[in-house]
């Protein structure tokens, strides 16, 4: 009997052996781990969990419960590429839904006590996610300690570095307007010319045009005409994903952090199928678009023949559907068999013996090098070459086998040391990763990327 495929990430320096046989390959069927979290992601109410009586879903579609996924795991409303249990990722990230991801800076984690939140006086987490997998401290800039009257400026303020120090932070002009002693703070509207800065005097409860970053509620209250996010700014800044309240850019019109959502709504997520706007922000005052890489059109079998999945190129394009041969294994449910149970599930005149069919070529998944014609089992699957040096890879979905350079951004990616793989010396034995891992690897661990997500199905 033919057993479910399904979608799966693994770490390159994890052998292949243990997330596509280990976990159910081979014998004893796919894992069926549920990490489901009601209300995750924003998506509709889940689905009713339809296990083997119904068709199983690809990575990215709404599941009641791990019998709904090929893979096995439903985690956050979604059938997810791997368990997806650690501390700051989900698997309903805007632009690599279905696969486990970082949340995005300032993003809160699954669970609150992931990130607690610590007082503001100490600087320490803000409840939120890092980008990075860690948690966030509260944001240089943010004030941790009031300040006291100076004239009409607030001095001795300390605000937080970012790193979790409290220090000195700069000082509050707070003219045309006076600062209030009771509270050591700038006051906002006046009631008497002792409200406002020395020379000048309160008319209609106004002492004149605020400055930059002072708290407004319309534009005639600004000096520069502009009131925007609660502050006066110096532009209207109504665009895609730009802020004029940023903690140390208070006043000044500037890009939000990327990975996070549009604050001014611009950017609507327009679905993976498009691979165009993710609902999310680039860094540069832009709508992200869904990372290369991300599937746009699920994989299917044409006989023995695998019509691979169609992938995001990153630049708002589907690209087409690639075929890769599953012979000597047949291909079902989406996936080429990777394990025979029966003379089936091989293509005739290849007969199944000990779970094996006969050699596999690139693309097909493998756990070690003698399962591949080509002698090379690299990042999982059977390769073209030992595939060595940073940033390369034999298991992007759009070049299943291929050693190819990893493109930036890619979706789904783990982040890992480079590593050497040769073919194994012992027809016994699975190719051992070597790691090289340089002072400057070890500093941009996060940016360089070394494979790995696998979009191969396992039996």
């Amino acid at each position: 009997m033919k057993r479910a495929s399904g979608f799966v990430l693994v770490p390159a320096l994890l052998v292949a052996a243990t997330a596509l046989f280990g976990c159910g390959g081979g014998h004893g069927g796919t894992p069926t781990i549920d990490v489901h979290m009601d209300g995750g992601g924003g998506h509709d109410a889940p689905a009713a969990c339809e296990g083997d009586a119904g068709m199983r879903k690809t990575n990215g579609a709404p599941c009641g419960c791990a019998g709904d996924c090929t893979s096995g795991f439903c985690v956050d409303g979604v059938c997810c590429a791997s368990a997806c249990t650690d501390s700051c990722k989900k698997c309903d990230v805007p632009g690599s839904i279905g696969t486990c991801a970082f949340v995005p800076k300032h993003e809160p984690p699954r669970d609150s006590k992931t990130c607690p939140t610590a007082d503001v006086a100490t600087c320490g987490m803000d409840g939120t996610c890092d980008g990075a997998g860690g948690c966030s401290k509260y944001a240089s800039g943010v004030v941790c300690q009031g300040g006291r009257c100076e004239g009409d400026a607030v001095g001795g303020i300390q605000v937080c570095d970012g790193e979790g120090r409290c220090r000195s932070g700069p000082t509050t002009i707070c003219a045309p307007y006076g600062c209030t002693s009771a509270t050591g703070t700038c006051a906002a509207d006046c009631m008497s010319d002792a409200d406002c800065a020395d020379g000048v005097r309160c008319v209609a409860g106004s002492c004149g045009p605020k400055r930059g970053g002072a708290v407004c509620t319309k534009d005639s209250e600004c000096a520069s005409g502009f009131c925007t996010d609660g502050v006066c700014c110096n532009v209207a800044c109504h665009g895609a994903c730009v802020t004029c309240n940023q903690a140390g850019r208070a006043g000044t019109c500037w890009p939000t952090e990327p990975g996070q959502k549009d604050p001014h709504t611009v950017c609507k997520d327009e679905g993976s199928a498009s691979c165009g706007r993710t609902g999310a922000c680039d860094g540069v005052g832009g709508c992200a678009l869904y990372a290369a890489e991300t599937m746009c059109v699920p994989p299917s079998c044409s006989g023995d023949r695998l019509n691979t999945a169609g992938t995001c190129d990153g630049l708002g394009r589907c690209r087409a559907q690639g075929v890769l041969e599953c012979a000597p294994y047949q291909c079902a449910n989406a996936a080429c068999v990777n394990r025979c149970a029966a003379d089936t599930d091989c293509v005739a005149p290849n007969v199944c013996q000990n779970g094996s069919c006969g050699k596999k070529p690139k693309g097909q998944a493998c756990a070690g090098a003698t399962e591949c014609s080509s002698g090379f089992c690299v990042d999982g699957v059977c390769c073209d070459g030992a595939c060595q040096g940073a940033c390369r890879t034999c298991a992007l979905p759009s070049a299943m086998g291929s050693c190819t350079s990893v493109p930036a951004g890619a979706a789904g990616l783990i982040w890992v040391a480079d590593s050497v793989r040769m073919p194994s010396a012992s027809p016994t034995t699975a190719p051992t990763p070597t790691p090289r891992v340089s002072s400057t690897m070890k500093v941009t661990m996060a940016r360089m990327p070394r494979l790995v997500a696998v979009v191969m199905g396992s039996r």
